[in-house]
């Protein structure tokens, strides 16, 4: 099921919706209203703000990783660095199952389950995304 969420630009609440064309009002405010319909993937533009620059990334919990890596650091000693090499590759294999996700750069709406992402999409530039911070 392809759905979309983004931070409230009103409230700064984060929240989501399928993508079935229905329109969803942020839960908190209520001021900002959400719609994205599935049938116009892949987007030439952001449903959520019109920008036409989006990037990839993995739909993996960059805590999660760094909190397994650290159990292994601190097991290190007990275990001669083998619980980090085990721990790596477990974080290696969870990361490489993980799907895709595509991200507006300007809104940061994020859309999950839409399809294939197209090709020409990079993963995150730090130029263009120092352009777009707010």
């Amino acid at each position: 099921m392809s759905s979309v969420s983004k931070e409230c630009d009103v409230c700064g609440n984060y929240y989501g919706a399928e993508a079935d064309g229905m329109s969803v009002l942020c839960p908190q405010c209520g001021e900002e209203e959400l719609s994205v319909f599935s049938g116009d993937w892949p987007f030439q533009r952001c449903p959520c703000c019109d920008c036409h620059q989006f990037y990839r990334r993995k739909d993996f919990n960059q805590i999660i990783g760094c909190f397994i890596i650290l159990v292994g650091a601190i097991f290190v000693p007990f275990t001669y660095g083998l619980s980090l090499i085990v721990l790596s590759l477990l974080d290696y294999l969870l990361y490489r199952k993980v799907p895709e996700l595509f991200v507006c750069y300007k809104c940061g709406a994020e859309f999950r389950g839409f399809g294939p992402l197209p090709k020409d999409v990079a993963v995150f530039d730090h130029h263009i995304g120092e352009l777009y911070e707010k």
